[in-house]
């Protein structure tokens, strides 16, 4: 089913009935107004019976009537915009599956239905500027609007609405909208405080919004505030995340799983501000689904390596059909994993993890460490993490050659990843210097990320040089193998001349 999408930018005001329409030409910018155009639109809006979607600013709805028929389905996109995807009408009973994909992490297994129906009878009139070209639209609705949760309730008004025409939007030109929001504010038209034609369909249903709009954290003020602030922007990323996955976008699972690492790695990087219990349940729960989401990440990348290695060899030495056999190979495990990574996803045990997170960042069981001054009690828990850092380096420079040698630096990466995220969480309170400490500690992790690609990519060779009927192939594995070989070593000493400084740097306290 083919869908599209835009940013949407808007404005609506108040309006009666009587309210005569502004001089929409006398307004600064616009060189011309186009002629009335007049829709009767009726939009039903679905949502779960407990309005998990309008919690979280999102709208689901199926709209006829108008040029722009169909499932429209807006998402939070920043300040005053919106993300719009649409679908074909298609079957009015059932959503289309790309846009249910998008929000099953906010509707979590729960079925979605119709909890309102509104009808519009709306004249719209095009906004041009000097140069004719369309900058937006002006919207005149008279809406009545049926809700169908608890009491059936009917009611009616008027409202007005400024929209850019979807280019504007995507160019950000937030001035373009504040301009003719003033412009009509001062020609008598009142900015309105309703959220959405649903939000005033549903009243005192409307739910409390999930989206937090935390306050930037002091260093005085308690150390879990900083904290609590990055998990939630965090897990707002996974919630995205999730649905890119669905869709099968290139790098979403990677992009996910990244997302769960940052909120595992902070989760224990500052368990010592929260009670232990429950930082252990969310920890080895978001552990699993790393796992899972690992095991596809792995091929991918193990894919993409020796696909290059192959491609980097004289035609000479790649012998027999050691291409298609690498293909075939790869992408049957690829499919096993994905496989397992949409099973896991559509689980309720995700689901209540998600569930999880989220109450346990809305009702945090902070201890007395947690109520602290954030600067002196970050600054002691990063540098602690340093600490570990230059532990598991000096481990590793003392482990013998080979496979230990591997693990060991696996377990520095590893440190670096969660020094690097305890540190981005506190950006606000140390500034500049905690950022210089995270910078250093991803080059640490990304150096020795391609070591343990390398690793993984070794481990493979040998498999493959060695299974029953390579024949003429184990020679051609043997030579990537030592390729391999010569680039972990690289990697290495890579590593050991640009690792220094996340190894020496600190947080003042």
């Amino acid at each position: 089913m083919a869908t599209s999408s835009n940013v949407e930018a808007e404005q609506k005001f108040d309006a009666e009935a009587s309210t005569p329409l502004p001089a929409l030409e006398a307004i600064d910018g616009i060189g011309s107004v186009g002629e009335p155009a007049s829709h009767s639109l009726e939009a039903i809006y679905f949502d779960t019976r407990h309005l998990a979607l309008a919690s979280r600013g999102i709208t689901l709805r199926r709209r006829t009537g108008g040029p722009d028929a169909g499932w429209h389905l807006k998402l939070p996109h920043s300040a005053g915009k919106r993300t719009e995807i649409q679908a074909p009408l298609g079957n009015a009973d059932a959503v289309p599956v790309e846009l249910m994909d998008r929000v099953l992490a906010y509707t979590r297994g729960h079925a979605v239905a119709a909890v309102a129906t509104l009808n519009t009878e709306r004249t719209s009139y095009a906004l041009y500027g000097e140069d004719g070209r369309r900058l937006a639209e002006f919207v005149d609705d008279y809406v009545r609007a049926r809700a169908m949760l608890g009491e059936p309730r009917e009611l009616e008004w008027r409202e007005w609405e400024v929209e850019l025409a979807p280019e504007e939007a995507d160019d950000g030109a937030d001035t373009l909208l504040s301009t003719l929001t003033q412009q009509l504010s001062d020609a008598g038209a009142k900015p309105s405080e309703r959220t959405s034609k649903l939000a005033t369909a549903l009243g005192d249903l409307w739910p409390a919004s999930k989206r937090t709009d935390r306050e930037e954290p002091s260093g005085n003020g308690p150390a879990v505030k900083p904290v609590l602030k990055y998990l939630d922007e965090q897990v707002a990323d996974l919630l995205l995340q999730d649905s890119h996955v669905r869709l099968a976008r290139d790098d979403s699972v990677h992009q996910m799983r990244s997302q769960i690492r940052r909120i595992r790695a902070v989760l224990h990087g500052y368990r010592d501000l929260f009670e232990p219990d429950p930082v252990k349940d969310l920890e080895k729960e978001l552990k699993s689904l790393a796992k899972t989401l690992g095991r596809y990440r792995d091929v991918e990348v193990l894919h993409e390596r020796l696909r290059s290695s192959f491609d980097e060899l004289p035609r000479k030495l790649v012998l027999g059909q050691l291409h298609n056999e690498l293909e075939e190979r790869m992408t049957l495990r690829a499919e096993t994993a994905m496989s397992a990574v949409r099973n896991r996803l559509n689980s309720p045990r995700y689901f209540k993890l998600l569930d999880a997170v989220e109450a346990f960042i809305d009702a945090p069981p902070t201890t007395s460490k947690g109520e602290a001054a954030a600067k002196e009690t970050t600054a002691k828990l990063v540098n602690k993490a340093g600490k570990r850092l230059r532990k598991r380096h000096d481990e590793a420079v003392g482990a013998a050659v080979g496979p230990q040698r591997d693990r060991a630096f696996h377990e520095v990466r590893k440190a670096a990843k969660k020094l690097r995220f305890a540190a981005a969480a506190v950006e606000g309170i140390h500034g500049k210097r905690a950022v210089k400490l995270e910078d250093a500690a991803h080059r640490i992790q990304s150096i020795l990320g391609d070591h343990q690609d390398s690793v993984m990519a070794r481990a493979e060779l040998l498999k493959l040089g060695s299974a029953p009927g390579v024949s003429n192939g184990a020679f051609t594995y043997g030579v990537l193998h030592a390729m391999e070989r010569t680039a972990a070593d690289a990697t290495q000493k890579e590593y050991l001349r640009k690792g220094k400084k996340a190894r020496n740097l600190r947080l003042k306290k």
